[in-house]
């Protein structure tokens, strides 16, 4: 017995076409054209949406008071939605979004390679916005609905925990850009690895000596050629023991301008996309 709820507001999607998959459909609102006008207008070169200016308060007791020069950026701040999300529940759940809504948005910001929210949520830092278009893991709304209907059949086969922790994965992966030193963002490439680990030695019953070891393993369970991506495991490894454990990068300070020799970062990227497309059912990217 299917459960129909009420279509749930989120944004900000940088795609105009309605996408359908089996078990519901992604809807642009009626605004999405000004919507989309205005998110453009304060769009940064680099394709990025920065967080407003605005007054910070300050707070005695339980009252706000207004003061100057407390202009900064937003901590926490709305994108104005842009698509409401349709869909036909298997089971009924009690918070929607931590759970079924959740997953699909999520999966929708992976797909498209932005980060995407509730509409009454509030999001943190930069957003890739203009970026869908040439870097899209997706061509068009039919591959999307594709990709959407194959990945939650998926995801509805696994445990509760396991549906969240890959909802969580999706989530920190869109979150990567939202971090502009090499160091922030190679935290959070290993954060996905390591969950990404987890899921497969549960799913596939994987086994590993050591953190290297994961990443070979994982790769060959998972079909994924280490040597295209350009990965040099032990140095991988070797930065995150460096930096986890003693705060060093590349043997020096995290923050210190030098050049690399090689943005692993970047490719760790390349390769957490590829896991988690794979562990999800290999949608095809």
């Amino acid at each position: 017995m299917s459960h129909t709820i009420t279509p749930i507001r989120f944004g900000f999607l940088p795609h105009k076409g309605v996408i359908e998959y089996e078990f519901g459909k992604i809807v642009p609102t009626p605004e999405f054209d000004q919507i989309a006008k205005a998110i453009k207008k304060r769009l940064h070169e680099d394709g990025h949406f920065y967080p407003p200016i605005v007054d910070h308060p300050i707070v005695l007791g339980k009252t706000a008071k207004a003061v100057q020069n407390t202009k900064r950026p937003a901590h926490l701040y709305g994108l104005p939605a842009s698509h409401d999300l349709c869909v036909s529940l298997t089971r009924a759940e009690p918070n929607i979004r931590e759970g079924s809504a959740g997953f699909i948005i999520h999966l929708l910001a992976f797909l498209f390679r932005t980060r995407l929210q509730f509409a009454d949520w509030f999001s943190d830092g930069r957003i890739p916005i203009d970026f869908n278009g040439t870097f899209a893991l997706v061509r068009n709304p039919i591959q999307a609905g594709t990709c959407l209907s194959g990945a939650y059949k998926v995801w509805l086969k696994w445990s509760e925990l396991q549906q969240r922790r890959f909802t969580n994965i999706l989530y920190m992966r869109s979150r990567v850009s939202a971090y502009e030193w090499d160091w922030e963002q190679f935290i959070l490439e290993y954060m996905i690895l390591d969950a990404c680990w987890k899921m497969g030695a549960e799913l596939f019953g994987l086994k590993a000596r050591d953190h290297a070891d994961r990443v070979h393993v994982l790769c060959k369970a998972m079909s994924i050629d280490l040597g295209q991506l350009g990965i040099d495991v032990k140095t991988m490894s070797d930065l995150r023991n460096d930096l986890f454990h003693e705060a060093l990068w590349y043997k020096s300070r995290p923050g210190s301008v030098g050049r690399r020799r090689f943005y692993i970062h970047a490719a760790m990227g390349g390769l957490n996309q590829r896991l988690i497309s794979a562990l999800i059912g290999r949608v095809e990217i």
